[in-house]
């Protein structure tokens, strides 16, 4: 079966923050914008099907508009910011494909989705929050703009419709999202899809959309339903189409466990009718898998010099165990005590105990309602405290606060005495 590729939605007008923002991001001689403009990878279609508006706290999915006027293309996609500067998305959002793929179960391509050369990186703009911007306006300004596109090399969609793009400067307060770079997709498993394409209201939404509830109904390698689903991808129903592309597949745990790459419902869409060609019971799309990618991905974040935020782990651009704190929402472990009571003022993020285990030289200790990481105390000194002694350096032992008679101090400057006396005789 061949599917359509759910990628970049043309857009007819061209929007005016391209005339300024070309300026910037191109050098000069490279044409000038056109009025209307033609889709370069992929057929408008309709977005996330039978969805809601996304809220605030998916601002990590982002718009990505490819915009290049030397070719005269214009057209959208979606991405996930999973770094401050580093986009996560499908490769046909990012490079000159066909504008559709049949792949058998083992990826091997069985017509079309061939990869040719990568967009210019500053072709590429992201957009953040939740509202469309109003292209007709003036001075609109990107959140970001490409440096770099990244991509495992693929030379088809089929299995390898995945990328990255590294951009020029890192999104001050940016949101991002954890990704399961580790484990499986698992059948049955329930995701959200989130998308900024055209939906089935509106050719041009004015608010991010989502669906929740989508269940995962096939896992590659898989042909039980003859629809071949390759090894790094898995296949849903009714959910997404054309501009979801590069959007992510979002875990009941909040972490992406895949991109949108293809899909259709077997017909040809009514262009009357955008959405004509992703509705109904016959809807099959697919995602690609990003955990067969984790080697690819793991290389972005080293080349923007950031740690991944993993599945089930904390945001890593929190403050570490030992680093100075004022509350708990600044720390990983969402932990800040005193480290030392004789500094009562001094606070550090701790080690949480509960979830993961202490390092050599330190016990797990509990604190108030917290299990905390606490220095390993000395053997000898913790007799002595509940014995209500203290220990000298000598090895003998007072009464806490007492010091030591008149007579006892006499006593052993005589016995000091005698001992070098008899050293002498010797």
């Amino acid at each position: 079966m061949n599917f359509r590729i759910l990628g970049l939605v043309k857009l007819v007008k061209l929007p005016t923050f391209l005339m300024t923002a070309t300026l910037v991001a191109c050098s000069s001689g490279q044409g000038t914008a056109p009025s209307e403009s033609r889709e370069h990878v992929g057929q408008a279609r309709s977005a996330v099907i039978k969805g809601k508006n996304s809220i605030a706290a998916q601002d990590s999915v982002v718009l990505l508009i490819h915009y290049d006027p030397s070719g005269g293309e214009f057209a959208s996609c979606t991405g996930t910011l999973i770094a401050p500067n580093l986009v996560l998305t499908a490769r046909h959002c990012v490079a000159d494909t066909d504008e559709s793929a049949a792949c058998d179960v083992d990826g091997t391509p069985l017509a079309q989705g061939v990869v040719r050369l990568n967009h210019p990186a500053n072709t590429l703009y992201v957009f953040t929050g939740t509202e469309r911007p109003d292209f007709s306006q003036p001075n609109i300004t990107p959140a970001g703009v490409g440096k770099k596109v990244l991509d495992d090399g693929g030379k088809n969609l089929c299995n390898h419709d995945i990328a990255m793009v590294v951009l020029q400067d890192p999104i001050p307060n940016a949101k991002i999202t954890p990704l399961r770079l580790d484990g499986n997709v698992i059948k049955g498993e329930v995701l959200t899809a989130i998308g900024w394409g055209v939906t089935d209201r509106t050719p041009q939404p004015d608010t991010r959309q989502q669906r929740t509830g989508i269940k995962v109904l096939e896992i590659g390698p898989d042909d039980s339903t003859g629809a071949p689903v390759p090894s790094n991808e898995f296949q849903v129903g009714e959910s997404i189409c054309s501009g979801d592309s590069g959007g992510p597949a979002i875990a009941s745990t909040g972490a992406i466990i895949g991109v949108v790459s293809r899909g259709g419902n077997q017909t040809q869409p009514d262009p009357r009718d955008p959405s004509s060609g992703c509705v109904g019971a016959q809807s099959m799309n697919l995602y690609t898998k990003i955990a067969p990618f984790k080697s690819f991905i793991m290389k972005g974040f080293d080349l923007v010099q950031a740690e991944p935020w993993l599945e089930n782990g904390p945001d890593p651009r929190l403050l570490t165990p030992g680093s100075a704190c004022t509350a708990g929402e600044e720390c990983r472990s969402n932990l800040c005590l005193i480290a030392d009571p004789k500094t009562p003022d001094a606070l550090t993020c701790a080690s949480d105990c509960s979830v993961t285990a202490c390092p050599d030289g330190q016990t797990c200790t509990p604190e108030g309602e917290a299990q905390v990481c606490r220095a390993t105390p000395d053997p000898a000194a913790a007799a002595a405290a509940a014995a209500g002694t203290t220990t000298t350096r000598s090895g003998c032992a007072t009464a806490p606060g007492s010091a030591p008679s008149s007579n006892l101090l006499a006593f052993g400057l005589a016995a000091l005495g005698l001992v070098a006396f008899r050293r002498r005789r010797s």
